[in-house]
């Protein structure tokens, strides 16, 4: 790694953030009153949860431009049809 390549969080800071966001999708999907809030409560928190494992782990934050516009446009995308697909059905 170059001195370019650095985190910008530590790793554990990432994985705080994603344990934090697991145990409050949990506790928004059983504190919610109805099921749309919850799961659209859990897709967002998915998206959220993919993002920062694509930055973190899988090093697209270091990689080019496109590829980080590429994937984020794809999560955002897959997200809105999970999202759509759910309050319309």
């Amino acid at each position: 790694m170059t001195g370019t390549d650095k985190p910008l969080m530590p790793v554990w800071v990432i994985w705080f953030a994603l344990v934090g966001a697991s145990v409050a999708g949990f506790v928004l999907a059983e504190g919610f009153g109805t099921a749309h809030a919850a799961a659209s409560a859990a897709v967002l928190l998915a998206a959220v949860k993919i993002h920062l494992i694509f930055g973190q782990y899988m090093e697209v934050r270091w990689r080019h431009q496109p590829l980080r516009t590429l994937l984020a446009a794809w999560l955002a995308v897959v997200s809105l049809i999970l999202l759509g697909g759910y309050w319309l059905a």
